[in-house]
């Protein structure tokens, strides 16, 4: 029993790595409900695995995403020479961590990861398609706020699924709000015997490129970006490629499009000073000034 509960919270933890954004070890705690220095043995019984887990600028846990390496040409054994020959380097070049996150992502450990991580995501998303068919009330186990950082079960009715699966739109009956949940950040779903209660107030509305949803796109946000920068956007909000534009030779990138809310943009902007420049609208540079908590 003590290897099948060692091999449950293996697993576990790659679901919650792989899963944006990244999380520090007080979340992760949380989220395996197990003492920090459980935590930490996990990480290295990964670590033996073969499966390297990173960290941001904040300290934070993540596994990379997947790549293709066939786009590489690479062969196994030349990737994992690669990790060990830039791991033997340490944290003498500022790039090292860089290099490891991208070829990290091609290890067959990693690949088995992302396989477990995917299979997670499927059975989530059958079972709230199961709850919408039926019409009964879920709780979203475990399920991760990236804005307040809490970790908490939510009982809610499923709407629909947004474009690609990547979020759910459901109502949540604590607050008797619609929301958008997304579905890497749900640990489980559990399907309750309640049938739908508020179905009248159920509500869809197509967000916008952020996933908030509203009733129009009438706010404009315009930004000046790093390549950096850029790549976070494209990473965490997909749909934002269309009305990006490269601007050649400089290593910027301009961004201009409509928007349900600035709240999302703007915490966006505020998590990378110094990549992001705001150009406009006056609107969304007044909702800056004034929400400068965000």
């Amino acid at each position: 029993m003590f290897n099948q509960n060692r091999i449950f919270r293996v697993f576990e933890l790659i679901n919650f790595l792989k899963a944006k954004p990244s999380k520090g070890m007080k979340t992760l705690v949380s989220l395996l409900d197990i003492s920090e220095r459980s935590v930490y043995r996990y990480l290295d019984l990964l670590a033996e695995l073969g499966i390297i887990v990173l960290k941001d600028d904040e300290n934070r846990y993540f596994l990379p995403a997947d790549v293709d390496k066939k786009s590489l040409n690479l062969s196994d054994q030349e990737i994992d020479y690669l990790v060990k020959l830039v791991q033997s380097v340490g944290n003498q070049h500022n790039l090292s961590q860089s290099v490891l996150q991208k070829i990290q992502g091609l290890t067959v450990a990693n690949v088995g990861a992302e396989n477990i991580f995917k299979a997670h995501l499927s059975q989530i998303i059958f079972n709230l398609y199961e709850a919408i068919t039926q019409k009964n009330q879920v709780i979203l186990k475990n399920y991760y706020s990236a804005n307040s950082q809490i970790v908490s079960d939510r009982l809610v009715e499923p709407i629909a699924f947004t474009p690609n699966y990547e979020a759910i739109v459901a109502y949540e009956v604590s607050t008797g709000e619609n929301k958008y949940f997304k579905v890497e950040r749900i640990s489980e779903v559990q399907i309750t015997k309640a049938t739908f209660k508020f179905e009248e107030q159920h509500k869809y509305n197509k967000p916008d490129i952020f996933g908030f949803q509203g009733t129009s796109l009438d706010k404009t946000i315009e930004l000046d970006m790093s390549m950096r920068a850029y790549l976070i956007l494209k990473d965490e909000f997909p749909l934002c490629k269309p009305f990006v534009k490269e601007m050649y030779g400089t290593g910027r990138f301009h961004f201009k499009v409509k928007v349900q809310s600035f709240a999302p943009p703007a915490r966006f902007v505020k998590g990378l000073r110094g990549e992001v420049n705001v150009l406009g609208s006056k609107p969304f540079l007044k909702f800056l000034e004034k929400n400068k908590e965000l």
